[in-house]
C-alpha cells in the first residue's frame, strides 16, 4: 500500500473523503505520526540498516590569528572549491592548543572560505599571532533519519570487532583519556548539533524575485521554503547522492506563496550572512499543478549572466555578495516539472526531526581516518505523495491506517469508534511482532549434532554442551 491506498482505505471506512487540501494534509499527518509510533517503538529488523560513517583524526595546523577578528588565515585548509558540492571537512571541527603566552584555548570553525581562508564561530580575544593547533573532529554525527544505535562495529582489525557501550559517567569515573588515540574498544553518546531554521525565504532585496520571461512558463502556484545549512561537506555520512551538495540542514521555513502567470518565472539569491554564522543557504519548493506536494530543491541552470556556477549549484556561502554571488535561476516552466525526468533527478527534501543531528564519541579514537560500521533503527522517511509507501511491510500497511483512525475518530468525537480501532491495531500490531520479533539467535544446543560438525569444532556454528 501506498499513500494514496491508505488515504482511500480511510476514507472508505469513513465513508467520508472529501477533495479538500486542509482535509488531506492533517489526514496525512496523522499517518505519519503513525508511521513513526509504530516503527520507532521495537526494533523492528525491516527498519535497520547498517551504514559507514567516516572518522577523521586529529592533525596539526598552522593558524594565523587576528585580533578582535573571526578570520583566521593559513595555507593548505581542506575546501572543495566545486560550487556544486562545496564546503570543507574541516567546518564543525575544534582547534586547541596554547597561545604565544601559554594559555590555553579552543576555538570551533564555523567556515572555510578557501585554502588560505576561514572563520570561527566567535572572534579571537587574544593578540595577534601565528599558532600551530589540533584540528580534533571528535563527534561522530549520525545521520538525521537515525533514531537509535543498535551497534557499533570498527572494521579496520579485519573481521569487524563490536565496539562496548560506555556512558559518559562511565568515562568520568575510569578517569579515561579524552584525547587518547588508537584502536576502537567503546563508543558513547555525545551532544547534538541542531541548525536553526530561517524565518522566511524572503530577504532585504534578496532571495526570491518574480521575473519576466517569454511565454510558455503555464499559469501555476509555486510555494517556496528556505533552509539554513551547516557545514555541506562536514557529514559523517551522506545522506544526499554524491552529486549533489550535503551538510546539516536545518527544518524548512515559513512558506511563500508565488501566483505566477505564462510569462514569469522566480530567481532565487539568498542575502549576505556574518561569515562567523556559517551557515549555507538554499531553497525547496511545491507546485501542486505539476503534483509536487514534497518539497524538493532549487537548482541553477547555467547561464550567461551568472558566470562561474555550474549547473546544479543550489547552496549559497555565508557571504553571498550581491553581485558576483550565487543567483540561482531554476527551470520552473510547468512542462518541465511535470515531466518525468525532472521527476527522476530532483532531490527532496529530507525531514530531519526538529533538525537536531545526534553524536557518538569513540574511545580510543582512531589514530587515522577510517570508517565505522553503525547499525541504526531509522526513522521513517516522511508520506506526502499519493505514491510513496511506508517502510511497514505491506501485509501489516492497514496497522497505518487503523492508528490513524483512531486519533481521527477521537477527533470528530466518536469514543466508542475509536476504540474499535484501536482494538484493530492492537490485533494487528501484535500478528507483526510474531512475524518479525520471535527470531531468537540458536547457536546453543544441547547433546552432539545428528551431522554437520560431529567432531571438529565450527566456530560459526552452535555451540555444543556436551
Amino acid at each position: 500500500m501506498n499513500l494514496g491506498d491508505l488515504i482511500d482505505f480511510v476514507g472508505n471506512l469513513l465513508d467520508y473523503d472529501p477533495t479538500n487540501t486542509t482535509y488531506r494534509e492533517q489526514l496525512v499527518s496523522l499517518l505519519n505520526d503513525a508511521q513513526t509510533h509504530i516503527l520507532t517503538d521495537r526494533p523492528w529488523p525491516f527498519a535497520m540498516k547498517d551504514r559507514e560513517l567516516v572518522t577523521f583524526t586529529d592533525i596539526q595546523v598552522t593558524l594565523n590569528f587576528t585580533a578582535n577578528s573571526a578570520q583566521v588565515t593559513g595555507v593548505g585548509f581542506e575546501v572543495n572549491p566545486s560550487t556544486v558540492t562545496p564546503g570543507s571537512r574541516w567546518t564543525g571541527g575544534e582547534v586547541t592548543g596554547y597561545t604565544t603566552a601559554g594559555v590555553e584555548f579552543s576555538r570551533k570553525i564555523a567556515w572555510v572560505k578557501s585554502s588560505t581562508e576561514l572563520y570561527l564561530t566567535r572572534p579571537w580575544a587574544g593578540a595577534t599571532q601565528t599558532v600551530v593547533c589540533t584540528l580534533k573532529r571528535r563527534k561522530i554525527h549520525l545521520p538525521s533519519d537515525c533514531m537509535t544505535i543498535q551497534n557499533v562495529s570498527d572494521p579496520s582489525v579485519g573481521i569487524p570487532a563490536k565496539a562496548l557501550f560506555l556512558s559518559q559517567w562511565e568515562q568520568e569515573d575510569t578517569n579515561l583519556d579524552p584525547d587518547l588515540l588508537g584502536t576502537i574498544e567503546a563508543y558513547l553518546p555525545s551532544e547534538a548539533v541542531r541548525v536553526p531554521a530561517p524565518r522566511n525565504p524572503v530577504g532585504n532585496g534578496f532571495s526570491v524575485s518574480t521575473v519576466t520571461v517569454p511565454a510558455g512558463q503555464g499559469v501555476r502556484t509555486i510555494n517556496v521554503y528556505m533552509v539554513n545549512v551547516f557545514g555541506p561537506n562536514a557529514t559523517n555520512f551522506k545522506v544526499y547522492p554524491s552529486n549533489v551538495s550535503d551538510g546539516f540542514e536545518s527544518a524548512l521555513s515559513k512558506v511563500e506563496t508565488f501566483s505566477l502567470s505564462d510569462t514569469q518565472t522566480l530567481y532565487f539569491k539568498p542575502e549576505p550572512l556574518d561569515p562567523s554564522t556559517g551557515l549555507y543557504r538554499r531553497f525547496y519548493f511545491t507546485c501542486p499543478e505539476a503534483g509536487i506536494l514534497a518539497p524538493v530543491r532549487i537548482r541553477h541552470i547555467e547561464s550567461e549572466q551568472v558566470p562561474g556556477y555550474a549547473t546544479g549549484a543550489d547552496t549559497a556561502p555565508p557571504d553571498n555578495p550581491a553581485f558576483g554571488g550565487l543567483e540561482m535561476r531554476p527551470n520552473l516552466a510547468l512542462s518541465h516539472l511535470s515531466s518525468q525526468a525532472f521527476g527522476a533527478s530532483s532531490i527532496r527534501y529530507r525531514w530531519n526531526n526538529s533538525a537536531a543531528y545526534r553524536s557518538i564519541e569513540l574511545y580510543p579514537h582512531p589514530s587515522e581516518d577510517q570508517e565505522v560500521l553503525v547499525r541504526m533503527l531509522l526513522n521513517p522517511h516522511r508520506l506526502q505523495e499519493d505514491q510513496d509507501s511506508p517502510l511497514v511491510p505491506h501485509a501489516y500497511a492497514q496497522l497505518i491506517a487503523f492508528a490513524a483512525l483512531e486519533n481521527l475518530t477521537l477527533k470528530v468525537d466518536n469514543p466508542a469508534l475509536s476504540q474499535v480501532y484501536l482494538r484493530k491495531k492492537e490485533t494487528l500490531f501484535k500478528a507483526m511482532e510474531q512475524a518479525y520479533l520471535k527470531a531468537t539467535p540458536r547457536r546453543i544446543i544441547k547433546g552432539n549434532p545428528t551431522a554437520g560438525y560431529k567432531f571438529v569444532r565450527n566456530p560459526f556454528g552452535k555451540l555444543t554442551f556436551s
